[in-house]
């Protein structure tokens, strides 16, 4: 949204390669008032002219040391304040790290969009990467409490400028003040708790919330969890405000400050992260360790339950548990993408593993072959999930995945599943005729589970018998009768349909089709009075029916049996609480890939990330369908041996839009962004 110019904060850009800049000048220009610099000596006081509410510095520079320049800003009293977005060319651990301790507030990596970079400013001027305001700086703190003279800071401060480090470190280096009088006198300055992190036990609630490499980088340390649900964590630095706000983001919680000295963190993250610490001892030998039933403690267990209580609350559809060389690294599906949510000490791994094995009815003693377990979990809300737990030996131990079913409640209403305009009433005409083959295809994770069972709830009726043969059953719903094939024992998908047949049903729902078996039985139960739901892995809806000619089904079943074929996709939802409108000319827009551009300047959104969101900008998804209705030309076309590119331009005259074409329609309506339509169509 543009804003009045009077408005406008502010922005100054500092890169030598001036397309790029014109480039990100076009790109913040509706927002911000935007200055640029080359990256010269003159560059400083170019900043202190404009006093910025952010600076965009290349860390590339070809003809200036950008971190030279970056460590200036950080230490010049009239920009010490302004936060810095460092850009770099290439994902190197110490540069950031350097950039980092030099005073970026955030750091991209290339490549990457404008846009991308728009999302970030956003973040730091609007607030939560800001220092704040009015707070004493460190040196002046302890001028105030006699701890110092104002000629000694003033001395330290020019050393600082010409050696760089930090300003606590100097004072300490030259003995002017000890780290327990800096603790000391911030602590009363803004009234927080002293805490020594290597007396103090952390409570493994509160370590599981953040991975190492976070707390490294940030150093902070999470100590405990109140009864309110606030996290402790100790810093040698409460006024680092980003590294704050960070955490509240990742965990979703309030975060109290606790201070500590530098040496007292160091040597906490050596003892519980750190290869060389103690809890690296036993894994010396090499072999992981095992923890029996009995071994699996109190604090095991909480942490396991944390970790699936966060993940549901997230709407996470799978949990999956890394081992690492150095750690157990936990990530969560949501909406279909991974997002690491906690990092555990190596030495908890086996405990970890153990406890999830045990809640499967797994075999804990066997790592060497894979296995399959399955849990039910109550939530603090009284609900109760099942869980499908899998193994699978890896280099640094067993990797478990977790799948978490009925979580997320199933959408009410067909146009809430994302089906609308000639979709909707092609799927609708379809469902209406109580006989006949719908087949919902797309790839695993497409949504056709979801689409099936919103399906079913609509449709299921007193007056009607329906049956589902699932693998496994992934949602109970009351009213139907519901199997789970068990292959173990014989009973497949054609098995139990073969039996379903002859139980009197109205609607029968195939899980999927996987055989030749399987999809002649289904083709003969919708042409012989039932109606009939069953999924397919193809690309679109023109493909399923050639798929199933090439298990064998003749042509003349396939186009008798099948009335309707959906296929789909699922793209991730904006979330409305921080989307970004965004105008694209029509250039912009044709060279994205997005076809024809249907006006010259086009609204669209972005996401951005809020606490809402997770920091994703997105939440929950919604499909995109493309519903070819099989009608009598369809029908002959299929029996006459149509292939797959003559049923697809058949169906685009009969007015059947491709995803793509779908997804267009919820980009240009607000619903999800162009991202996630060049992500999941083609």
């Amino acid at each position: 949204m543009q804003m009045p110019a009077g408005e406008k904060k502010t922005v100054v850009l500092v890169d030598d390669d001036t397309e790029f800049l014109e480039e990100l000048t076009r790109a913040l220009g509706d927002r911000y008032e935007v200055h640029a610099s080359l990256g010269d000596p003159g560059t400083l006081e170019v900043l202190r002219g404009h006093h910025p509410a952010a600076v965009v510095l290349d860390l590339d520079l070809a003809t200036f040391d950008a971190l030279e320049l970056l460590e200036l800003i950080h230490n010049d009293p009239a920009l010490h304040d302004v936060p810095v977005l460092a850009l770099s060319s290439e994902e190197d651990e110490a540069v950031a790290e350097r950039a980092r301790r030099l005073g970026a507030a955030d750091l991209l990596v290339k490549p990457f969009a404008a846009e991308e970079v728009a999302r970030r400013l956003e973040r730091l001027v609007d607030g939560r990467a800001r220092r704040a305001p009015g707070r004493l700086r460190l040196g002046a703190l302890l001028v105030s409490a006699g701890l110092i003279t104002q000629e000694q800071l003033d001395a330290v401060l020019e050393r600082q400028r010409k050696e760089g480090g930090r300003l606590g470190e100097i004072l300490v280096r030259e003995g002017l003040v000890s780290e327990e009088d800096i603790v000391t006198a911030v602590a009363r300055q803004m009234r927080l708790e002293v805490v020594d992190p290597t007396e103090v036990s952390p409570e493994p609630a509160a370590v599981s919330l953040l991975p190492r490499d976070f707390i490294v980088r940030h150093r902070l340390m999470p100590l405990r969890l109140r009864e309110d649900g606030s996290l402790v964590v100790a810093m040698p630095n409460p006024l680092d405000v980003l590294a704050l706000d960070e955490v509240a983001l990742r965990t979703r919680r309030r975060v109290v400050p606790a201070i500590c000295t530098e040496s007292a963190f160091d040597e906490a993250v050596d003892i519980y992260y750190s290869s060389r610490g103690k809890l690296r001892d036993a894994h010396e030998e090499g072999e992981e360790a095992v923890a029996s039933p009995g071994e699996v403690d109190a604090g095991i267990i909480e942490l396991v339950d944390a970790v699936i209580t966060d993940a549901a609350a997230m709407n996470a559809s799978d949990i999956h548990l890394e081992p690492r060389e150095e750690a157990l690294v936990v990530r969560c599906r949501v909406d279909g993408v991974l997002h690491e949510l906690r990092e555990f000490p190596k030495d908890l791994q086996a405990g970890i593993i153990s406890r999830l094995k045990i809640m499967g009815n797994m075999n804990i003693a066997e790592r060497r072959l894979p296995q399959d377990g399955r849990a039910t979990f109550e939530l603090a809300s009284g609900e109760v999930v099942d869980l499908r737990l899998a193994s699978i030996p890896s280099l640094y131990g067993e990797n478990i995945t977790v799948r978490i079913l009925e979580v997320a409640p199933l959408p009410p209403t067909l146009d809430e599943l994302g089906l609308s305009g000639s979709n909707l009433e092609r799927f609708e005409q379809a469902l209406r005729v109580p006989e006949g083959g719908i087949l919902i295809v797309g790839p695993t994770g497409s949504g056709k589970s979801t689409t099936l069972y919103t399906t079913l709830e609509l449709i299921k009726d007193p007056a009607r018998k329906i049956y589902t043969v699932e693998d496994p059953v992934e949602r109970k719903i009351e009213g139907i009768i519901q199997t789970e094939v068990k292959p173990a024992i014989g009973l497949t998908f054609a098995q139990a349909l073969r039996a379903l047949v002859r139980a009197d049903p109205d609607v029968i729902m195939v899980g999927e089709i996987r055989d030749l078996e399987t999809a002649k039985m289904a083709a003969d139960a919708a042409i012989t009075g039932h109606l009939v739901f069953s999924t397919l892995h193809t690309n679109d809806a023109a493909a399923a029916v050639n798929r199933l000619v090439e298990m064998g089904v003749p042509r003349y079943l396939v186009a008798a049996a099948w009335r309707c074929v959906v296929a789909q996709r699922l793209v991730r939802r904006l979330c409305v609480h921080c989307r970004k409108e965004e105008s694209l000319g029509a250039d912009r827009w044709e060279e994205l890939g997005l076809g024809p551009a249907p006006r010259k300047r086009i609204k669209v959104y972005q996401p951005v990330g809020c606490a809402k969101c997770f920091g994703t900008g997105y939440r929950g998804r919604v499909g995109v369908y493309e519903v070819m209705a099989i009608d009598d030309d369809l029908r002959d076309l299929i029996a006459t041996g149509g292939s797959t590119l003559e049923i697809q331009r058949m169906a685009r005259a009969k007015g059947v839009p491709s995803l793509r074409e779908d997804a267009l329609g919820k980009v240009l309506d607000g619903t999800t962004s162009y991202l996630e339509l060049l992500r999941v169509t083609v």
